[in-house]
């Protein structure tokens, strides 16, 4: 027994560390599967009972829509799915059930989510004469607004963008990309090519090739520190977004590849709110212009004016008074934001800002006491006043602070 157990455990760590190697996602989810045929995670699997969810709610559901699509009663159906439909169905959606097993959860939710996505096609291609066009309209918009839709959040992160690229074009290759997209920061970077570039420009390992138009040479910390002559953090900036920019408003974006695409920035001055530029909120906006707001790391480089296309056709200033900075800093994964205006319920992250990791909660355990999420609030407006009083240092001082052996320390986008 004890040596079953041995070799058990061993196969196990060795399937583990070709995952952690693993370069796609169909190899990954090869090895997942076997991972769990190993560990007897089919087994947990195959059975519909557990405490984590409401099995036999699930259960009875799943058998009368599959009675009620056999009889092709798409009456029935129709009363069915207006009976409850949402992610959450049972305590399905409960992040502890997908946390079990190395692939996928229970068998029979994977069997209820077929289920309804089957009952969904039924009614939308069946006759108007069976059910009137305008009555298939009201239900398919109640059914979304219950259900809801995931977005795509991407943090900041600087020089760690190319993390965002493997994400984002696996979910491409895979088909599961959100239409609705967040990105501050480095973040953005990313999001705004989602936004502007179609299905078919994106796929073929788009992101896996793309490359951005940075000066090659010279050393990261006198540019910081803006002792080089030659380049400075806006130049740089303006320079990488040529590659990748385009003059569309939000809702020109949105018109092309019907992706909702938020961007987060940060107000210059005090007692000012962040915002998040999409489409809804900003139709007119320039996106090239959120984007260089929100690339503005405070104390690098300087805040910006906002541009949207005025009804002439020609850019003009938008809320002229107020200057942006790096968005990263107020809002980095806007869930609630999106929530609100989009109706999301579900949440891709890829987050690779270093900064947030002291801040991070598995989301799969209960809730911290105390006064971390305040904590994480204050320490970041303390890093934000910081940079930005860095921003008006003399010269003189700079070049001290930028000695031969003088360490300091990185900033993040």
């Amino acid at each position: 027994m004890a040596i079953n157990k041995a070799f058990k455990g061993s196969k196990l760590k060795a399937i583990e560390s070709q995952l952690a190697a693993a370069e796609d996602y169909i190899n990954w989810a090869l090895l997942a599967q076997k991972h769990d045929s190993v560990s007897g995670k089919d087994k947990w699997k195959a059975v519909d009972g557990s405490s984590l969810y409401d099995s036999t709610e699930i259960r009875i559901r799943y058998d009368s829509l599959r009675r009620l699509l056999d009889d092709r009663d798409c009456q029935g159906l129709l009363y069915t799915l207006n009976e409850g439909i949402h992610g959450n169905m049972g305590g399905m959606g409960r992040s502890l059930l997908y946390s079990q097993a190395k692939y996928g959860t229970k068998q029979l939710i994977d069997d209820y989510v077929s289920k309804v996505v089957e009952s969904l096609h039924f009614l939308a291609d069946v006759s108007d004469s069976l059910i009137p066009f305008e009555e298939k309209l009201d239900f398919f918009r109640r059914a979304s607004h219950c259900f809801g839709r995931s977005a795509l959040m991407l943090s900041g992160g600087a020089g760690l963008i190319y993390f965002h690229h493997g994400v984002v074009q696996t979910l491409i290759d895979e088909n599961l990309l959100p239409n609705v997209i967040s990105g501050a920061s480095a973040g953005l970077w990313v999001c705004a090519q989602l936004g502007t570039q179609t299905d078919e420009e994106l796929r073929q390992g788009y992101f896996y090739n793309y490359q951005y138009d940075l000066p090659r040479g010279p050393s990261p910390w006198p540019v910081l520190m803006g002792l080089n002559k030659e380049h400075t953090p806006q130049s740089i900036k303006e320079q990488a977004m040529d590659g990748f920019c385009s003059n569309m408003t939000f809702q020109e974006a949105y018109e092309h590849t019907g992706r909702y695409i938020s961007i987060s920035i940060a107000p210059a001055e005090k007692h000012q709110t962040s915002r998040l530029m999409n489409a809804i909120t900003s139709p007119n906006v320039y996106i090239r212009s959120a984007i260089d707001a929100s690339s503005s790391i405070p104390g690098v480089a300087p805040p910006v004016s906002l541009y949207a296309k005025g009804m002439d056709g020609k850019p003009k200033p938008y809320l002229a008074s107020r200057k942006w900075v790096d968005g990263s800093f107020a809002d980095d994964l806007p869930a609630k934001r999106l929530a609100r205006l989009f109706g999301t319920n579900h949440y891709i992250v890829s987050l690779i800002n270093p900064l947030a990791i002291p801040f991070v909660t598995d989301p799969k355990l209960k809730r911290t006491k105390g006064g971390r999420g305040l904590l994480s609030h204050v320490l970041m407006d303390a890093i934000k006043d910081g940079l930005i009083s860095m921003e008006h240092l003399s010269p003189k001082l700079r070049r001290f602070l930028y000695k031969p052996g003088y360490v300091v320390g990185p900033c993040s986008a």
